[in-house]
């Protein structure tokens, strides 16, 4: 299906995903850990555009956690705008306008109102003439001190999968039928090529993982990020370069692990760095060092710097939640430089502060469990969380009670939604201004909650209507009897394990 799609894969959708990456709070304290002015107003209002949206989901959760902020979302695929604008109208989301148009009509469309734009999965997945399009909309629409989240394929490391990806969207096209099923038959032969362990498959040490992660996800996912015509891998500097053009400035990757160099890159790298004096040049042959296959990164547009002293106190004066149970934190994490032991005598406490409330840095740090430490080692620990999604920056208490009134009502709508299918599994939090996924089996319970009805019995009309039955240890459970006592198992678990999580972040 060419034509209106310019090369973008059409006839079948994307998958509803929300990105946290995008959450205003987390964007701010990546910002404010490189000493950049966020243009964002986290208690009041600002404008935010997803251009290349999809389902559009992203745009929708977080519009639902801050009602005072504006957010459109762009898309050229009609499908997808279509759905994005029913769930709007379910959730009642006044602040959130779903478009179905090209970057060009966009780009026109509008004064120069943005304070970000965020350009997630589209870079490396568009042509150069709509690359061009893209800088030339973010010159017109992004406000001076305004903030652009840039998302693709980098090099080197995507290297390592570009013939793989030749493979998929050759196969496919070399066989008839739908789809679906020819991206699952290719993504079966690329495995059946692998297995003979012969030429560039020999050398592909990271391939049989790949495959096996492929192997996972839905046609739907796969059709959108690998058989584009458009598919292009870039070097940082290739990328800075180009968004030049639009007055920006790069002012650091979006994950704040990744601005950490002891987790990246051996300490003798670091002299090598220092001596590239284009900070284009230095930041790729951070990706050569450490073989990035994909980066998520920040530029801003004339955007002010913080002092040493604004960006201790806006550091200190944020918040932090923690997004799982304190004993689910691990003892080693997978970084660049290998496996790094996380220290439970500092970790360990900051978990249980951090399962009591929503502290600020400057209070975790007075605590005398983790005093000893400095804040410095706290704040440090705080990024690590905050990149493995087990911790998250957290809104001021400003402005809460208005966040939990709207998120309620949005959530209210995808618990409903759930009731029928499982396409939407992340609801809106007021403390988080982002997105909190959930199960569908946890959707039901929380449904349930709501209405004050019997979890267990909720939960089985709704699976049992779609043909679904639980199974243990296992083994399907037959009949209505065994499933409704392992849903009580499974209701009772939820309660003691994951409830207090979800009340702590406000979405139950």
């Amino acid at each position: 299906m060419q034509g209106w799609t310019e090369g973008y894969v059409g006839g079948i959708g994307y998958i509803h995903a929300f990105y946290r990456e995008l959450s205003p709070a987390l964007l701010s304290f990546a910002l404010t850990l490189r000493g950049w002015r966020s243009p964002m107003d986290l208690a009041g209002s600002f404008t935010c555009a997803e251009i290349g949206c999809g389902q559009g989901v992203s745009s929708a959760v977080l519009a639902g956690c801050h009602p005072d902020a504006r957010f459109e979302a762009v898309d050229f695929n009609p499908g997808h705008i279509a759905g994005a604008q029913r769930l709007a109208a379910e959730a009642g989301l006044g602040n959130a306008a779903f478009l179905e148009e090209s970057f060009a009509e966009y780009a026109e469309g509008g004064a120069k109102n943005l304070d970000i734009v965020t350009l997630h999965g589209v870079w490396s997945w568009v042509s150069a003439e709509n690359r061009a399009i893209l800088v030339d909309l973010l010159k017109r629409r992004l406000k001076p001190g305004g903030l652009a989240f840039v998302s693709y394929n980098a090099l080197p490391g995507t290297l390592a999968y570009m013939p793989l990806r030749r493979v998929l969207v050759e196969h496919c096209a070399d066989r008839t039928g739908p789809l679906p099923e020819r991206i699952e038959e290719a993504v079966a032969f690329a495995s059946r090529l692998t297995a003979l362990n012969a030429g560039w498959f020999a050398q592909a040490d990271a391939l049989p993982a790949r495959l096996d992660s492929l192997k996972r996800k839905s046609p739907n996912y796969i059709a959108h990020e690998y058989l584009n015509r458009d598919w292009t891998a870039f070097y940082h500097a290739n990328v800075a370069r180009e968004l030049a053009a639009a007055k920006l400035d790069f002012a650091g990757p979006a994950v704040p692990m990744e601005q950490m160099d002891e987790l990246s890159l051996p300490p003798d790298a670091l002299p090598l760095l220092a001596e590239a004096r284009d900070p284009a040049y230095r930041e790729t042959l951070r990706d050569l060092l450490t073989n990035r296959a994909f980066r998520r990164d920040l530029f801003v547009k004339g955007a002010g710097r913080l002092t040493a002293a604004e960006r201790r106190d806006r550091l200190r004066a944020t918040r932090f939640a923690l997004l799982v149970p304190p004993d689910d934190l691990p003892e080693v994490i997978l970084a660049p430089v290998g496996r790094v032991p996380l220290p439970q005598d500092l970790h360990g406490p900051l978990a249980e502060a951090l399962a009591a409330g929503t502290p600020t840095l400057a209070e975790l740090s007075a605590l005398p469990a983790l005093a000893r430490y400095g804040e410095e080692a706290v704040l440090r620990a705080l990024m690590i969380l905050t990149s493995l999604a087990l911790a998250a920056p957290a809104l001021p208490e400003a402005g809460q009670v208005a966040r939990a009134l709207q998120s309620d009502r949005f959530n209210a709508a995808i618990l409903e939604r759930n009731r029928r299918d499982d396409t939407l599994d992340t609801l809106a939090s007021p403390v988080l201004g982002s997105g909190v996924a959930v199960s569908r089996l946890e959707a039901l319970f929380l449904l349930a909650r709501r209405r004050g009805a019997d979890p267990a019995a909720t939960a089985w009309e709704a699976l049992s209507a779609d043909g679904l039955v639980l199974s243990r240890d296992g083994a399907r459970l037959d009949g209505e009897e065994a499933n409704l006592a392992e849903l009580r198992a499974r209701f009772d678990r939820f309660t003691r394990l994951r409830l207090p999580t979800l009340r702590r972040l406000g979405v139950a």
